[in-house]
């Protein structure tokens, strides 16, 4: 297979996330064939195969079926979160590599499995943890750790929200703060040693909505996460610090972005801003979306990367960034989290 130019990819499920930003992205992966794509609702299937497809892009509602007629390198599973452990167990068992959309499962005990499904059939299961492939993401964080040693991490992932309609199958906290939570982990670069969190439920919800996390790194670095579901607007930022350095990362603030900000010390210690004044800082500006090349958020956001990054491991037999092992280890953190409160 590794000296095909191309794989012949399956995807199933063809509703937002599908069209807004996998169909696209695998539409301009010239390493990608869009074989196949599967929706329960055949006309969902149909309508993102002519849009994104070419002529012999076949359509299914039934997966089962498209496992067993296509010949398929790769399969992207899309589908909602309570629905994404037995769609990617079974693609897994059918002896296909899977990217599986993020959470890992609803839990760690789903994540846990998966892992041990794809060690066990010598499967490959990616999962789609794009923050991490966001262009601006990798280029702070490889300049970061290049200049300085990182000591803190914080991240934050703010939206408004009712999670007790919206997320009523598990906790937002491990299966949509996770993108954040992984960021965090990932950034780190280490497993939590301590943690603590504690919790807020706010305005009425039955549901808990608002957390507020501290950890220590096994390997020294602090960390933090706020995230709340009742609050003016998306807020999605990251901090990176260490000594004579910090990044801000930018991937949200009222609408979708990708910028960064780096400061440089480049003066003595500032005891106080108002008896010394700011000391001499150097500052620098990235622009997240001409590093991806475009302004389309699938490019920009690391979802179009992903895919790539999947595409290119099964093509080459490689490890891609975010394999189910790791994703799981992200969800048992998570799930950690929400047990040790204060």
């Amino acid at each position: 297979m590794k000296n095909r130019k191309q794989a012949r990819i399956g995807v199933i499920g063809a509703g937002g996330i599908a069209n807004g930003v996998h169909l696209p992205s695998l539409k301009e992966l010239e390493e990608a064939e869009l074989a196949a794509i599967c929706d329960l609702r055949m006309e969902k299937a149909e309508a993102a195969a002519k849009k994104f497809g070419g002529a012999e892009t076949h359509v299914y509602w039934n997966m089962y079926e498209m496992l067993e007629k296509e010949q398929l390198d790769g399969v992207l599973v899309l589908v909602e979160p309570d629905r994404l452990f037995r769609a990617a167990k079974d693609v897994m068992m059918a002896g296909i590599p899977v990217l599986m959309e993020k959470p890992a499962g609803i839990s760690f005990h789903q994540a846990d499995s998966l892992a041990r499904i794809s060690a066990e059939q010598g499967v490959m299961c990616a999962v789609a943890m794009n923050r991490r492939h966001a262009p601006v993401v990798q280029k702070v964080l490889r300049h970061m750790r290049e200049i300085t040693t990182i000591t803190q991490v914080d991240g934050v992932f703010m939206k408004n929200t009712d999670l007790g309609h919206e997320w009523d199958y598990a906790s937002a906290f491990a299966t949509d703060g996770i993108h954040a939570l992984d960021l965090v982990r990932y950034m780190a670069g280490s497993e939590v040693k301590d943690c603590a969190t504690a919790i807020g439920r706010f305005s009425g919800c039955s549901k808990d909505n608002a957390w507020a996390s501290i950890m220590r790194f096994e390997n020294g670095v602090l960390g933090t996460l706020r995230s709340n579901y009742q609050t003016g607007a998306r807020v999605h930022t990251f901090e990176i610090h260490g000594p004579g350095a910090s990044a801000f990362i930018n991937l949200g603030f009222g609408e979708a972005d990708a910028s960064a900000t780096i400061l440089y010390n480049e003066g003595g210690s500032m005891y106080s801003m108002a008896s010394g004044g700011v000391g001499g800082v150097k500052r620098e500006e990235i622009d997240g979306k001409a590093l991806a090349g475009s302004s389309e958020y699938h490019a920009y956001y690391g979802y179009k990367q992903e895919d790539a990054d999947f595409i290119h491991a099964v093509l080459n037999r490689t490890e891609p960034l975010c394999t189910i092992a790791d994703a799981a280890e992200s969800m048992k953190l998570a799930e950690r989290l929400m047990r040790e409160t204060i």
